[in-house]
């Protein structure tokens, strides 16, 4: 296991650098001098592709000659210069801060119902006696009004387990972006997971129908993954199922993307995945409440390398590029 700390001045620059292409007042000098800093150092270069992964491609938005007031401060005294250079910086540490803020307080859905921040798990008494607990990351609608003919749930991030007590009048229905779930008194762990829905029943019966209209019903013990257009039987274990309202994370041959994607909800970092190890295999048991520790673990059973630009931002690569990070 490789853990690489490069300098945070780096990472500092790379960010200055796309701040300043992307403000709309670069121009082609500066595009050159941006591309002759870049590849001065491999520790350049690697700053900036770590960082295009998360926002995308440095492309400028040049102009022919930088406005006036502008074009004067770049020539002014150097006191000048650097008031300039702080204000982009300030920028950058803005653009940088947005970020990171969402990754701690989602800022999207603003107007859910319930909704729970990075490494908060929370669990609701409803009015109609059913509990219900929420994941890291999860906002929902939530309706449980005794004079409404369902008791509706509408899953917009993350996921949940629910505990629905029994009403034959009045069904339990979950609203997810691919599909619905119908149950009358089950238990059932629903998460948002690989671009699709996982569903898992504990007990009783539950009736899924994806967006195509394809449905199942499900036993205990059974479970599906679901989109707009597929629906996948898949085998559940009731202590895998549960495992998070404990803190851990429990997989079974599942992607390192797909684990990391869970993990992602447990931590206020960035943690990107290159794509040559999105797909290992994962197997195995971990705490959600250390990712440092879960991070370490799968770097030493893995061809894996966890690179950490600064606290805040981990790379996931091979293992075999972890002496030139």
């Amino acid at each position: 296991m490789a853990r690489l700390h490069p300098q945070d001045d780096v990472a500092r620059q790379a960010i200055e650098w796309m701040v300043l292409l992307r403000s709309g007042e670069a121009t082609s000098r500066d595009y050159d001098a941006y591309l002759s800093w870049r590849s001065a150092q491999p520790a350049h270069d690697r700053a900036c592709q770590r960082i295009e992964q998360t926002l995308g491609q440095f492309q400028p938005l040049l102009k022919a000659m930088p406005p006036e007031p502008l074009r004067q401060a770049l020539l002014a005294p150097s006191s000048r210069r650097k008031a300039l250079h702080y204000g982009l910086g300030a920028i950058a540490t803005f653009t940088l801060g947005a970020t990171l803020l969402n990754q701690h307080y989602p800022l999207s859905p603003l107007l859910a119902d319930v909704k729970t921040v990075t490494a908060e798990r929370r669990t609701l008494a409803l009015a109609d006696g059913s509990t219900l607990t929420l994941d890291a990351r999860t906002a929902l609608d939530l309706d449980v009004r005794r004079d409404t003919a369902l008791r509706q749930l509408t899953l917009l991030n993350g996921g949940v387990l629910l505990e629905a007590v029994q009403d034959r009048q009045r069904p339990f229905h979950i609203t997810t972006r691919q599909g619905t779930i119908l149950a009358l008194g089950s238990r059932l762990n629903i998460r948002y997971e690989d671009d699709g829905v996982h569903v898992g029943v504990l007990d009783n019966v539950a009736k899924i129908t994806n967006q195509r209209g394809q449905s199942e019903l499900l036993q205990a013990g059974q479970g599906v993954w679901f989109d707009e257009r597929s629906l996948y039987r898949i085998a559940v274990n009731a202590e895998a199922e549960t495992a998070w309202t404990r803190g851990r994370l429990e997989v079974q041959d599942r992607s390192l993307a797909s684990v990391v994607r869970s993990l992602r909800s447990y931590t206020p970092g960035i943690i990107r995945v290159d794509p040559a190890v999105a797909d290992l295999r994962v197997s195995g048991n971990f705490p959600l409440n250390d990712i440092n520790f879960t991070l370490d673990s799968l770097a030493q059973t893995m061809p894996i390398a966890i690179v950490h630009t600064t606290d805040y931002w981990v790379h996931i690569q091979p293992a075999r590029y972890a002496g030139s990070a």
